[in-house]
């Protein structure tokens, strides 16, 4: 990495993704292809399975073109899997409103209060406030502020919230700091493409911090329902050890070798004016921000102490035995309930919270209203679903069965070090050009059965499948942050593409690394196919 070159931004060129010829054609080549998988023969997949794969592929074509709006796309299995005796409509239906689908419900909601007023921006001004007087601390500051809010809430929001912050700076930089222009634009790349890679990072570091980790969690129930699901706290002690480290290798890559900045007593000073600009119009604290950040601390709370967490012989209890003793049940039968409470629960309960709480304003009303509530990503919740059915169906008609026994063989003798790391490299450009949720909707069923066929515990291939979905840095079209920092008009496609290509090549290293040294302990994840993988 030492040997790339700094990075200048060239002749910006427009980037379209979803053009109307591209649509046209995904249109066409959905129903096409899933007429043909229906037509193969007898021999390679029986009737049930081509039925399944059929629309699986009709569903995955429409998500990669954006033929239909994706969520609308991802309503295919709820049609066509009664239709065509896969599944009945009464099984299909309730995957696209599940436990962990309430899950990303009720967050959104959460996560919704916390924009309406204000109280992830002031969150992020207390972040940065803290930045140094150099720049580069100031893009660090940036950095970890993204990351740390990416945790809870949606990373596109993350980014949108981040971004006129990141501008204003920028703005004042080049007005005030008398720097010359190719400094500020190096500040520019390395900042904006900071906080937008921090906020897809951060996301690994809990289950609710993007789509791929909730569609980990579901379709490894569906598969391998004797599986230990790991909890919210968990999957923190699992995976925050990897964004913590990541955040200052991705700051030093930034700004010592792709967009090298020099210390700069001008441009750190104008940012931090512009930064503390930023935050005394915030003024004080007001009761809805108050009430509405006691709430989500609650939420925090709630979800990292509900289940137990264990680290070899050490475990700390979590409150669901509470509920246990509240309901009167002997205490030996209460591992037969470990998954009656979940974070689902958590998520839905805060969010009811949201609707009853006055606000506390001067015009009245709730912490949360419908008005506000109606801006959930309802494409994401319904995603979700289609990814939770199309893992049902490859279930039920063995499909799964079918791909895991003629992918497994590939997988045999490989060293688990080569097989985390190119299957970690393989989805993280992948996602390049496609939806990092549809693409790991799809891939998880497959990898995670070819790894079961091979004597694997499939966690080994299917944990770093979803995980790096999310590691997808060169082209705006690959995550909704490259897109929103791409629309500001200062980093062009060719600057994005060329430093997010060291970016993938870092953050699979060091995911591979953290997977094999770290999360297979905290997990408990071995090298071959534990009891709940067998018959």
């Amino acid at each position: 990495m030492s040997e790339a070159a700094p990075l200048e931004e060239p002749r910006p060129g427009p980037f379209v993704p979803g053009t109307r010829r591209w649509q046209r054609m995904g249109l066409g080549l959905g129903p096409l292809l899933f007429a043909l998988i229906l037509l193969l023969p007898e021999h390679w997949l029986d009737t049930q399975q081509r039925r399944a794969a059929a629309v699986t592929a009709w569903t995955a074509v429409w998500w990669i073109t954006e033929a239909l709006p994706v969520g609308i796309a991802s309503l295919l299995p709820a049609v066509l899997f009664p239709l065509l005796g896969v599944l009945p409509a009464g099984e299909v239906a309730p995957l696209y409103m599940s436990d962990l689908v309430l899950l990303f419900l009720g967050a959104f909601i959460v996560a919704l209060g916390l924009e309406r007023w204000g109280v992830h921006r002031r969150m992020a001004l207390s972040v940065l406030s803290l930045a140094g007087p150099q720049p580069r601390t100031q893009i660090l500051a940036f950095m970890v502020a993204a990351a740390g809010l990416s945790f809870w809430i949606n990373n596109t929001a993350t980014t949108l919230l981040m971004l006129p912050i990141a501008l204003a700076v920028l703005d004042r930089v080049a007005k005030d700091s008398g720097a010359h222009p190719t400094q500020v634009r190096r500040m520019g790349f390395a900042l904006l493409l900071g906080v937008a890679w921090s906020a897809s990072v951060g996301g690994m570091g809990s289950p609710v911090g993007t789509a791929p980790n909730q569609l980990y969690l579901g379709q490894m129930n569906t598969l391998f329902p004797e599986a230990p699901t790991p909890g919210f706290a968990q999957w923190m002690l699992a995976w925050a050890p990897m964004v913590l480290l990541w955040v200052p290798l991705a700051w030093w890559l930034l700004t010592r070798v792709l967009f090298p900045l020099p210390k700069l007593v001008g441009v750190g000073a104008a940012g931090r004016a512009a930064i503390a600009s930023e935050r005394a119009a915030q003024g004080r604290m007001t009761a809805p921000q108050k009430r509405m950040g006691a709430v989500f601390a609650c939420t925090a709370l709630l979800w990292v102490t509900r289940a137990d967490v264990s680290f070899g012989e050490f475990e700390l209890h979590g409150w669901w035995r509470l509920v246990m003793r509240l309901r009167g049940l002997p205490p030996e039968q209460w591992s037969q309930h470990t998954r009656d409470v979940s974070d689902a629960t958590v998520a839905v309960s805060m969010a009811l919270l949201c609707f009853l709480i006055p606000s506390g304003s001067r015009q009245g009303g709730r912490l949360m209203d419908w008005q506000h509530a109606r801006r959930m990503p309802w494409e994401v919740l319904l995603l979700l679903g289609a990814g939770f059915a199309l893992a049902r169906g490859f279930r039920v008609s063995g499909l799964d069965q079918a791909l895991g026994q003629a992918l497994g063989p590939l997988l045999e003798g490989r060293s688990t070090w080569v097989l985390v790391g190119v299957t970690a490299l393989a989805v993280s450009f992948l996602t390049e050009i496609t939806s990092n949720t549809a693409t790991t909707a799809v891939l998880l069923p497959v990898v995670g059965e070819a790894a079961a066929a091979a004597g694997l515990d499939p966690r080994l291939v299917m944990v770093p499948t979803a995980l790096a979905a999310s590691a997808a840095f060169m082209l705006p079209v690959a995550t909704p942050p490259n897109a929103v920092v791409f629309s500001s008009g200062r980093v062009s496609t060719a600057v994005m593409a060329r430093a997010g290509l060291w970016m993938n090549l870092l953050t699979v290293a060091l995911l591979t690394i953290v997977f094999q040294l770290w999360v297979r302990r905290v997990w408990g994840i071995g090298a071959e196919m534990p009891a709940f993988g067998g018959p």
